[in-house]
């Protein structure tokens, strides 16, 4: 089963070496790609989605974080949905039908969500708004 396979087993690829230093991107990549597809959490998501790796694997674990969560993130809150809302709509196709209803659902939690102050809210909203737009056209 994919999911016990490691990434660098799947992708048939190795860890990144140097003379020198190791720079952090680079022990991240290491360290992901000694990660079961199960072992990868919303950082490593995220992380994935910014520098275009893995996105294969990246996508459906970003849809099934956001099914439990759309307000997951690792520096703020929202940020996994914003990343998503980012990434180009023909990666997104086989996962419209799950992301609009993530994003449907989170439009109606965020009205009573918890956050910090209503300018954040309406960030969201907006970001909710803005990705279901993207979306609708597909």
């Amino acid at each position: 089963m994919e999911d016990e396979k490691k990434i660098k087993d799947i992708w048939k690829c190795g860890y990144i070496e140097s003379e020198t230093e190791v720079y952090p991107l680079q022990k991240w990549y290491n360290q992901l790609i000694d990660k079961q597809v199960s072992e990868i959490e919303v950082p490593d998501v995220l992380r994935m989605i910014r520098q275009n790796e893995f996105i294969d694997i990246a996508i459906p674990k970003a849809v099934e974080f956001l099914k439990t969560n759309p307000f997951d993130g690792e520096m703020y809150e929202g940020e996994l949905v914003e990343k998503m809302s980012k990434v180009e709509i023909n990666v997104l196709k086989q996962y419209l039908q799950d992301m609009r209803g993530i994003l449907d659902d989170a439009l109606i939690v965020n009205e009573t969500y918890d956050w910090m102050d209503e300018e954040e809210r309406i960030d969201f909203e907006n970001i909710l708004n803005n990705f279901s737009n993207k979306i609708s056209i597909n």
